[in-house]
């Protein structure tokens, strides 16, 4: 093969058609990722966009919705590979909001990668994620496509919010923080059909190969290949304790699972620049009393009794049955009602300091997990030279830096703070 940077400009340069192709844009994220990058910048004409899903009727209905000449439409169903590729021959970046990944998605993965098309998407699938780290990551750094997981609420809101908790911390401090956590402390979180179908599909992975439930279960799962034994032990909440440093309780958070795994795969790609023996955790507000400690206490075991049995079996696919279908979620007056959310970390470092940051949205959770994926998308098809890395499958804190924080924050997306006294307005998850 020739030199990376010419393979690339022969793959995807000014031939690309597309700026920014939202794949699955339909669905219940596709749809607001599609018209986020509508309002923000195709209808100003700083990117040219096209739509795809499956359903051509559906994708005509999204046309009509966008009310734009300029937006194409392209036909895609998630299992074609020969459709995949010509959605990937056509973008500079495409945008996947696609779920389950591991159902639909490996196909536009390796289009991408063999086209020079860059990647993104909102998986959070430890099991898949996992399998594409080990089985496509050389090859996407040797074709130089950037491939970024987990663009959405899983999990930029936690890697920012700590990347900025540690800058502070040094710049304060001259150290880092050793142990970090972090909470979600407001909002309401809609289960969509495709993020249930994706959950279920994890719980389906481990029930089908044991070694599977010791990979996903590891703190370390989607670390690097070759460092998936981290230390020191960081094991995941279980339990509904009392935290002294939140003065209250705090309780399991299953996307905070996802969330904390991101960002030790990205202090692994990193270099390890907060120590060997630095740990994130990541969890939920509960409140303060005794009424939400059973509350809490409740919902944990309700939640436990789901991820916990096996699909496979008939109280598990009964207990399945109860969730949302495919192509279900939040109407737009849901999405509304469920409103804004905020994330809240603590930091203290090796001599005992504290620091404090937050991330919050003035949007509910599921806009604006369309949103950071839609900017991080743009920003890989109009910004690739400023990117920090060329190829391979990366984190957005590691792959693009601060830089994706300042369109979230002119959008009203995302925004981030810190403090060495207490968080601003913080309230009881709910």
């Amino acid at each position: 093969m020739g030199n990376r940077e010419d393979d690339r400009q022969e793959m995807s340069g000014t031939d690309k058609k597309y700026d920014v192709v939202v794949w699955g844009a339909t669905g219940f994220s596709g749809r607001p990722a599609a018209l986020h990058l509508n309002r923000f910048y195709a209808s100003q004409g700083k990117i040219r966009m096209a739509v795809a899903a499956r359903s051509k009727s559906r994708l005509q209905a999204l046309l009509k919705e966008l009310d734009s000449p300029e937006i194409d439409m392209l036909v895609c169903p998630g299992d074609d590979a020969e459709a995949a590729a010509q959605v990937a021959r056509s973008a500079r970046v495409v945008c996947s909001a696609v779920g389950p990944a591991a159902r639909w998605s490996t196909p536009m993965v390796d289009a991408c990668i063999a086209h020079g098309t860059d990647y993104c998407d909102l998986s959070g699938e430890l099991h898949w994620l996992r399998k594409m780290i080990d089985t496509r990551d050389a090859i996407a750094r040797a074709r130089g496509v950037l491939i970024l997981n987990a663009t959405g609420v899983d999990s930029i809101p936690t890697e920012y919010g700590v990347q900025r908790l540690q800058q502070a911390a040094r710049e304060a401090f001259g150290e880092y923080c050793v142990r970090v956590k972090g909470c979600f402390a407001h909002g309401k979180i809609a289960v969509a059909g495709g993020s249930f179908l994706s959950g279920k599909g994890v719980m389906e992975a481990i029930a089908d190969d044991p070694e599977m439930r010791e990979i996903i279960s590891n703190p370390y799962s989607i670390n690097p290949t070759g460092d998936l034994h981290g230390y020191p032990p960081c094991p995941d909440l279980e339990h509904v304790v009392y935290d002294e440093d939140f003065a209250q309780y705090i309780k399991p958070f299953p996307v905070g699972q996802i969330n904390a795994r991101v960002v030790r795969r990205a202090h692994s790609l990193a270099g390890y620049p907060y120590g060997h023996e630095f740990t994130y955790i990541e969890c939920a507000l509960a409140g303060h009393s005794a009424w939400d400690r059973l509350k809490a206490i409740l919902e944990t075991r309700a939640v436990g009794l789901f991820v916990n049995t096996n699909p496979r079996t008939p109280l598990g696919k009964m207990l399945m049955a109860l969730g949302p279908r495919e192509g279900s979620g939040p109407s737009d007056e849901q999405m509304h009602r469920n409103g804004p959310f905020g994330f809240v970390y603590w930091g203290r470092t090796q001599s005992g300091k504290v620091m404090r940051s937050w991330a919050t949205s003035p949007l509910d959770v599921h806009r604006a997990t369309a949103a950071m994926m839609a900017e991080t998308a743009v920003y890989l098809a109009k910004q690739r030279a400023d990117v920090l890395q060329q190829g391979g499958f990366w984190t957005p804190g590691t792959a693009i830096g601060d830089a994706l924080l300042k369109p979230l924050q002119r959008h009203r997306v995302l925004d981030t703070g810190t403090t060495q006294g207490l968080w601003p307005n913080i309230r009881i998850y709910s």
